[in-house]
């Protein structure tokens, strides 16, 4: 049967300046439209020219991808894969995953950090609706969130419902041109710091499909309805996306309708689509940990996923798209100040007339088992 690897370079690989990328092909007779595909397909796939029997492709990794001139802002891990058509098939290699190294690394033991008691936190549903204000660092569009019971436990557990109307966009709080709910953390994490964060949502039964522009299944019209992210890493200085976010957001048509999911940025170029996923779970809980280590360098900072969408009663651990169960990722840039982690509707305004998601269970935890919201072991 035929097949394609990748051959350089090798899974882990530290690679720098200019790269050979190499594919090979095994088996078959007629071998066409090769190409190597490095992260995210829409900015990364080129054609691959026949080479002294390999299919090949040079990959300047100072730059980025997207326009292959701008110099890319830091390091970043990159999964590299590779396809052809072979008598009329299509093959799919599987992923190499790589690191640049572009930007002189870290002397050992240069960034410190880890597990520091300050950083435990936990929102407060359990009490009142100021109290549970009063827990976070900041809200933004509190008016259109209660307190009530889980919707599916009932009073068993406590739980946020923000269903927030496109009309709040004119809001004094709002930012021009987006419409959001908002609770953030402790604004306290900083670099090296090593922590777990866990939280639990819930797509009302009406949470709207997103699509991208063009799209004739899109019943609003040809413009599209951009993203609504759930969650972020974020802080200031404020200067550009959230390094590490969960939303729904989709660049074409072939990208899943009706999934969350965790992609590339800025700082985190290399990832393919997607990183991280799963299904809207409309009407049952998701719950969601990530253990991270916050860092500038790609050396140092790293994710790890858990999650439950009620295959059992405890988060289960995610393999990324390589297999790897740690993944580097950069998560600070050099002048990132106090970080914060956030629970969120945030959407552009006048793409949905409502979304409305609950949430609870949002804290930062030592470990995942402190951290796992447990909504499908609540006795």
């Amino acid at each position: 049967m035929p097949s394609i690897r990748i051959t350089a370079p090798s899974e882990g690989q530290r690679v720098s300046g200019s790269v050979l990328v190499s594919a090979e092909v095994t088996g078959g007779s007629k071998v066409s439209n090769v190409r190597i595909i490095i992260g995210p397909p829409q900015y990364g796939t080129r054609t691959a020219t026949a080479s002294g029997g390999a299919y090949v492709y040079r990959w300047d990794t100072t730059r980025k991808l997207v326009d292959g001139v701008t110099p890319r802002p830091c390091d970043s891990a990159f999964w590299i894969t590779a396809r052809a058509t072979v008598d009329g098939v299509e093959i799919v290699a599987p992923y190499v995953g790589v690191i640049t190294a572009n930007t002189p690394r870290p002397e050992a033991g240069a960034v410190t950090g880890g597990w520091r008691s300050d950083l435990a936190w936990a929102a407060q549903y359990g009490g009142t609706f100021s109290q549970w204000k009063s827990s976070h660092h900041a809200t933004i569009g509190s008016a259109y969130a209660r307190l009530e019971d889980d919707p599916i436990h009932g009073s068993r557990r406590r739980v946020i419902k923000a269903a927030v109307p496109n009309r709040a966009k004119s809001d004094p709080d709002q930012t021009s041109g987006t419409v959001r709910f908002q609770s953030s953390s402790r604004q306290n994490l900083r670099e090296g710091d090593e922590f777990c964060v866990g939280f639990s949502y819930l797509p009302s039964a009406s949470f709207p499909s997103v699509y991208p522009p063009n799209d004739p299944a899109n019943p609003n019209g040809p413009a599209g309805t951009a993203y609504i992210a759930l969650f972020q890493l974020y802080g200031p200085p404020y200067q550009q996306g959230s390094p590490f976010l969960i939303h729904a957001n989709r660049d074409d048509t072939k990208q899943p309708i009706d999934e969350f999911a965790i992609r590339g940025n800025e700082l985190n170029a290399g990832d393919p689509w997607p990183f991280l996923s799963g299904p809207y779970n409309r009407g049952r809980w998701t719950d969601v940990v990530f253990k991270m280590r916050l860092s500038t360098s790609i050396e140092h900072g790293w994710v790890e996923a858990y999650v439950n969408q009620g295959q059992s009663n405890r988060v289960q651990s995610v393999p990324f798209v390589n297999g790897l169960r740690r993944v580097p990722r950069v998560l600070l840039r050099p002048d990132s100040q106090g970080f914060r982690t956030d629970m969120q509707i945030y959407r552009v305004a006048d793409k949905f007339d409502w979304v409305t998601v609950w949430h609870t269970a949002h804290r930062i935890a030592r470990t995942v088992e402190e951290a796992d919201p447990r909504s499908y072991d609540l006795r």
